[in-house]
């Protein structure tokens, strides 16, 4: 069990490390030059696959085993957690890994679009960010 407690917090390491990079890169990258910009854009969807994807994986493997048999299935601030964990991972997922897939392929375009897109994709950022901290504060915590 230590062992899976221990990938468990990894997970989190990785998850929020990698969310935490993304909201420090984004406004970089939309101020940068084009080159600097694209080479940014290159960092940041390199952290998304090998930090994100890999600590999303992790949390969710060894927190459904860690769920199972230790903690009642409708405990208040672990059926709170997922739900808001669930809530990020599908902003990432439906949100910010195409946007930063499409701004890594090069430039869109037309720059009005591109930065009304870079703006949105920084706040939902701060967001997935929040979200993923109140789950933070719940699995530590456990307030209720």
């Amino acid at each position: 069990m230590p062992i899976l407690l221990t990938l468990h917090v990894l997970g989190a390491v990785f998850l929020l490390g990698g969310m935490t990079a993304h909201a420090l890169l984004r406004p970089a990258a939309t101020s940068a030059a084009a080159d600097a910009r694209n080479a940014l854009y290159q960092l940041a969807w390199r952290i998304q696959v090998v930090m994100v994807y890999t600590g999303s994986a992790l949390l969710l493997i060894t927190g459904v085993l860690l769920w199972v048999g230790r903690f009642k299935l409708f405990t208040g601030w672990l059926l709170l957690g997922v739900l808001l964990f669930i809530a990020a991972m599908g902003l990432d997922g439906a949100f910010l890994a195409p946007t930063l897939r499409r701004a890594r392929r090069g430039p869109a375009g037309d720059s009005d679009r591109s930065s009304g897109m870079a703006a949105s994709a920084v706040t939902v950022q701060l967001v997935a960010w929040f979200l993923l901290l109140v789950v933070l504060f719940l699995m530590v915590a456990r307030p209720f």
